[in-house]
Formats: C-alpha cells, sequence, structure tokens
C-alpha cells in the first residue's frame, strides 16, 4: 500500500497507575478507553489494527477503498485529536492526573497481510510502520508527533489548517528523519480542560 497514514498511541502513566489497582480496575480503564477510542474510529471509517497491551495502532482505511490518501491522513489527525480529548475525560472520571497519550504519526508504504496459520490477523510490515512508531515513542505526553513527509503532506492539502513546531530529528533505519508537534490552527473545545 501506498501512501497509507499511521498511528500509534501509547498510553503514558499506565504503569504507575496500574501499581496500586486491582486488575478488575485496569481493565475496566482500558476497555472504557479503548471502546471510545473505536467509536471514534468507526465514525471516521478508519482501521484498528489492533492494540498491543496499552498501545492503540490504526490507519487510513485501506480496505474499502473509498477514500483519497489526503483524506486518510486528515481523518487519522483527526482521530489523534480526538483520543487527547477521550483521556483527558477518562483521567477526570478515574481521577488520575498522570495518565496521558503520546501519539506518533507518519504517512508511507507498507505491507499488509496475514502470516500464518493459527490465531492469525492482519497486520502491516516495513519501514514506514517502524517509523510511525518511532513518532509515538519519541513523542511528548499529550501531543502529536508527526514525521516531516506527512507534514508536507498535509500542508500540501490542507494550507494553513494546522500550526507545526519542530520537535528534534529521530534516526530511523540509519535515515535522520525531523519530527514536528501538530495543532490545529484554531484550537476546538476540548471535552475537559487540564485542570
Amino acid at each position: 500500500y501506498d501512501d497509507v497514514t499511521i498511528v500509534y498511541a501509547d498510553i503514558c502513566g499506565f504503569t504507575s497507575y496500574s501499581a496500586d489497582k486491582s486488575p478488575k480496575e485496569v481493565v475496566t480503564m482500558l476497555s472504557k478507553l479503548f471502546t471510545d477510542f473505536d467509536k471514534e474510529c468507526n465514525a471516521l471509517n478508519l482501521y484498528k489494527l489492533y492494540t498491543i497491551g496499552d498501545c492503540y495502532v490504526a490507519l487510513g482505511n485501506i480496505h474499502k477503498g473509498n477514500g483519497y490518501p489526503h483524506e486518510e491522513a486528515r481523518k487519522i489527525i483527526e482521530f489523534a485529536f480526538k483520543m487527547i480529548d477521550i483521556i483527558k475525560r477518562v483521567r477526570y472520571e478515574i481521577k488520575f492526573d498522570e495518565l496521558g497519550m503520546r501519539i506518533g504519526v507518519h504517512l508511507g508504504k507498507c505491507i499488509g497481510g496475514v502470516i500464518g496459520t493459527e490465531i492469525v490477523r492482519f497486520d502491516v510490515y516495513g519501514r514506514d510502520v517502524l517509523t510511525a512508531n518511532r513518532m509515538e515513542s519519541e513523542g511528548v505526553k499529550g501531543e502529536i508527533n508527526i514525521s516531516k513527509t506527512l507534514k508536507e503532506f498535509l500542508e500540501a492539502y490542507y494550507p494553513g489548517d494546522y500550526l507545526y513546531t519542530y520537535h528534534k530529528t529521530v534516526e530511523v533505519d540509519g535515515e535522520e528523519i525531523e519530527t514536528f508537534i501538530i495543532n490545529r490552527r484554531t484550537e476546538s473545545v476540548t471535552i475537559l480542560d487540564d485542570n
């Protein structure tokens, strides 16, 4: 697949939250959070790839063939903003201020398919998948970190819609990649403020 936008989102503060909680409380919180993510993912007609522990992975809908790469990229970014709003609400509900999200997004090529014969699932592979994951791991709590590739792609199709702040340069497979924090140019009202 060409020009696929991939989002990795990881919960920050999960380890400290779960340290003094019962397994039932931890699973209930994750279920609430991921159910709300799933609703937004479905509403935007995106493709949820999977969850790995407290990490959520989704991509632009590559299966239904009813979108264009720039539209899918924009929907993934909007989904990422919604994820931040959702975790703010859940953080307030569970009264645990340390809970947050570190989100990374990248646009690139990948190979998708099913490997093996037992307990199989569709998955995507390739350097750009690794790059998307690095955008998350090198990101900032409460922010969306994107690659320069995605930044330039969004600027070409949606000039003026977003603000980009240089974050840092990271290395992926020997290549230096500039990363940027993305924000809406006109901040929308979030469900709850940070206080």
